[in-house]
């Protein structure tokens, strides 16, 4: 090197992704590892088999880079959207919905469920990058790339559900590329095979493009839904690029992306081999002119020679110094930040995760959930017939694409499912060359026609098999197993299911509503052009919560869904939500009758969201209403950048978990992802107008010989006992702290050695109904059936670990009990306790228990 720079010739292969043909490590991608550095490599099918035949072909280009001495191990990524585009074959990974059959659910929790399974899967292949999710907005039914990969036509859905995937995959510990940016949606070309035109401004694509790489960008690069990085798509924008592939432009990669939306992460190009680059400026002059445009990443998936120019065309560009070296020293450092947060040595080699069991159970029930019958207008489905009667099933051949992996004949499946339920049945895969006259007797002899399309719209054959099939068959039953669209094609026909997606399980939960097994409850996700359908209507009506107009209902609610078991009156309820913490709450109407029928509260702590509270009405439950609400809470979280769940809440609290008594719905959130603790934790009650236990006269007494001296703290003090806190206890400081800005320094008590100026050793913190202030929410269940008005307790009980041993928590806890029965307290409370042997030393017992669960 014989001038200055920020970094090494050998550094640049970190800025290039490889791919390779085969289920070892060719002799030209362990080249490329060993003496060019390469830092990242893409799989696709053709390199998967079996997870544990994929373990040990990571594992190998792992050991070759280690070996080739590389810093950091190597990214290795694939294309794992799920659907149609998914690189894990049938003996190596769990099927399971696509972005588009998500959309169909409209759940952000299933969302965010399928992308954290295959997270596991992938990681426990060694596979640590996943080029997911897509977040184009599907708003062109002839666009024949993206289509069913899109979640929704809706830019704010499209974010909502990708942001839930993001944080999916980032929970798992893979690395995320939102794609394909700055949205591919509004094409009619596949730039796979040509070059897409996308002539819309600025002010357009923010309306719609951007709006869900906004969302995602706008969370902040500690969030949890911050994209690890951005895949740039082969599209040309006019009025922005001119005449330049997109991924190629620095108006794109630099301006747009970098400077005026502020993204922080890795920027990496879509397949450099794709036609719309390869048949332009060619494929070794794409990485280059890439890399000159401002991404992190160029990526070449395929040919080895491509491979090799384009190292030699960078290379030699460093060296004639045409290269922006402090721009790829910033692109370096990214790689390098990226790599020390997924990847180390021990976790891609000794220590790589073990292989997971299939998300079996998860697949099933998302897909029975995916179909959606469209159109049923002569009540053909569910179809019943009889033994003798003969079904007919067309299944369209589908061409191959190379955006995705399918098997050779994927109506096969279909098929299979179709034969599980009846033995009289007739296959038949119909082409442009089928004979129509022999298919025209085949429709006419069966009793049951049940027709596959793919794309149908796209592929004008299909239409003519089905108008012919419309016009002679005794029943008909159209099946789109891609796109939705397929019915504008034609529009005369009565029954019309949509799968989004020509997987196995798609098509079996397909088969099972058609013959009425199953009753989806999907949506289209996606408006189908001159086509007049009913649109589908939300399980409720979701608004935000207003006291004045809301309260008086969701006391009511409460009353309805907690009964006698946990009185509670409206002034309570009122008190515990307008005191949350960053506190927003929704409440779910009846569309047809206004009724309020669901609630949630949420509040925000630091990082963490906390589900205060989900109820919903008895006579609508299993209608969706409490998932709705559920998912809406979690995008509320995911949006304000938490990366910490707790199911209840600290405080102001209802429950600091799931109350014994509604132990029935832990299975509704152990189905949206929470995991429950082993452990109860538990509101304990005492009752003080009995008289004094032997055990607390002799905790007094070994008190006096510790020479422990309790008291309040002053106003002065007031640092101290934070600082106690935030060393010993940091969850509880901001309850301490909003208590001192009530004023309440009358309810904090402590314990110190010696005298009033002594080493503090504990804190509790005290609440009384009629001394404590109005604001605080420390004991709502006052009702005479309950703890009464005359009552009080404690909270936040602690002590210094290196104190421990000493008895100075009983002692506290005793001293808490004299002061409130000085202020004539009947009953005592303490809340959220584990220690159940210790507290019943000071005449305590457990009341109500809880199990916590967090995310």
């Amino acid at each position: 090197m014989t001038f200055d720079s920020p970094i090494n010739k050998s550094d640049l292969g970190q800025l290039l992704m490889c791919g390779f043909d085969g289920l070892e490590p060719t002799p030209g991608i362990v080249d490329l590892i060993k003496n060019h550095n390469l830092g990242s490599i893409i799989f696709f099918s053709r390199n998967i088999d079996t997870p544990e035949q994929v373990r040990r072909l990571t594992a190998s280009l792992q050991q070759v880079a280690r070996d080739a001495g590389h810093k950091r191990p190597l990214f290795i990524a694939v294309d794992q959207e799920n659907g149609v585009v998914r690189r894990l074959g049938r003996n190596s990974g769990t099927y399971l919905p696509g972005s588009m059959a998500l959309g169909a659910l409209g759940s952000s929790t299933a969302a965010r469920d399928v992308a954290l399974s295959v997270s596991k899967e992938l990681l426990s292949l060694g596979i640590n990058w996943n080029l997911a999710p897509v977040l184009d907005v599907n708003n062109n039914p002839l666009n024949p790339v993206i289509g069913v990969r899109s979640y929704s036509e809706d830019p704010e859905e499209v974010g909502r559900l990708g942001l839930a995937q993001i944080e999916g995959y980032h929970r798992g510990k893979v690395a995320t590329s939102a794609k394909h940016f700055p949205g591919h949606g509004d094409t009619a070309t596949d730039s796979h095979i040509g070059v897409p035109v996308i002539d819309k401004s600025l002010q357009e694509l923010q309306q719609v493009e951007l709006v869900p790489f906004r969302q995602a960008i706008d969370a902040g690069k500690n969030s949890l839904i911050y994209p690890t990085s951005i895949m740039i798509a082969h599209i040309v924008l006019p009025q922005i690029t001119q005449d330049q592939v997109s991924s190629l432009s620095p108006a794109v990669a630099t301006d747009l992306l970098r400077r005026r939306l502020g993204y922080e992460g890795i920027i990496i190009t879509d397949c450099l081999e794709m036609e719309a680059v390869k048949d332009t400026v060619g494929t070794p002059e794409g990485a280059l002119q890439a890399l000159r445009a401002g991404n992190d990443m160029a990526m070449i998936s395929h040919t080895l020679e491509l491979q090799n120019r384009a190292f030699d065309l960078i290379n030699d560009a460093y060296d004639k110094h045409q290269l922006n070296l402090e721009a790829l020293a910033e692109s370096l450092k990214r790689v390098e930040q990226l790599k020390d947060r997924f990847l180390t040595w021990d976790s891609v080699l000794d220590q790589m995760p073990p292989l997971v069991d299939p998300a079996l159970e998860l697949s099933k029930r998302l897909y029975d959930k995916v179909p959606t019958v469209v159109r049923n207008q002569k009540g053909v489905i569910p179809i019943r017939p009889t033994k003798d009667d003969c079904i007919l099933f067309l299944g369209a051949h589908v061409p191959a694409t190379l955006a995705i992996d399918s098997e050779k004949e994927p109506f096969n499946t279909f098929h299979a499912s179709l034969a599980k339920r009846h033995n009289n049945l007739d296959y038949v895969i119909y082409t442009p060359e089928t004979n129509r006259d022999e298919l025209t007797d085949a429709i006419e002899r069966a009793d049951w026609v049940i027709l596959g399309t793919a794309n149908a719209n796209l592929h004008p054959f299909q239409v003519n098999v089905v108008q012919q099939a419309h016009k002679h068959a005794k029943r008909l039953v159209v099946a789109a197993v891609m796109n939705p669209y397929d019915l504008m094609a034609f529009p005369e026909v009565d029954t019309y299911v949509v799968t989004y997606e020509y997987t196995p399980p798609a098509h079996e939960a397909a088969v099972q509503a058609i013959f009425g097994e199953t009753t989806p409850a999907s949506h289209l996700p996606v408006t189908i052009p001159e086509v007049s359908l009913k649109k589908a209507q939300p399980p409720c009506i979701v608004d935000k919560y207003d006291s004045q107009l809301h309260l008086d209902a969701v006391a009511e609610l409460w009353s309805d869904v907690f009964g006698t078991n946990w009185p509670l009156t409206a002034d309570k309820i009122e008190k515990a939500l307008r005191t949350s913490l960053r506190g927003n709450h929704w409440v779910a109407t009846d569309g047809q009758i206004g009724a309020l029928i669901g609630f949630v509260a949420t509040q925000i702590d630091g990082k963490k969201g906390e589900l205060m509270l989900l109820m919903t009405s008895p006579n609508h439950e299993r209608r969706g209403v409490g998932t709705y609400l559920h998912d809406h809470a979690l995008d509320y979280f995911r949006k304000q950048g938490c990366t910490e769940l707790m199911l209840g809440s600290t405080y102001p609290r209802f429950f600091p978990g799931l109350p014994d008594d509604k132990e029935k719905s832990q299975g509704f959130f152990e189905r949206r992802g929470w995991k429950f603790s082993s452990h109860k934790v538990w509101d304990l009650s005492s009752d003080l107008n009995q008289p004094l236990q032997a055990s607390e006269v002799s905790v007094r007494e070994r008190m006096r010989r510790e020479d422990i001296w309790f008291g309040r703290i002053k106003p002065s003090q007031l640092w101290e006992l934070y600082a106690f806190q935030q060393h010993y206890f940091p969850q509880w400081l901001s309850t301490y702290e909003r208590h001192a800005e009530l004023g309440d320094f009358q309810d904090f008590l402590i314990a110190r050695q010696g005298n009033e100026n002594g080493k503090l050793l504990g804190s509790l913190i005290l609440n009384t109904t009629h001394i404590t202030h109005d604001d605080r929410c420390d004991l709502i269940w006052t009702d005479e059936r309950l703890f009464t008005e005359a009552s009080g307790g404690m909270s936040c009980v602690g002590i210094a670990s290196e104190e421990r041993g000493r008895g100075i928590g009983l002692g506290i806890v005793a001293k808490a009990n004299e002061i409130l029965r000085q202020r004539r307290v009947k009953k005592a409370y303490v809340d959220w306790a584990v220690l159940l042997d210790f507290y019943r030393r000071t005449g305590y017992d457990q009341w109500r228990g809880y199990r916590c669960a967090s995310f």
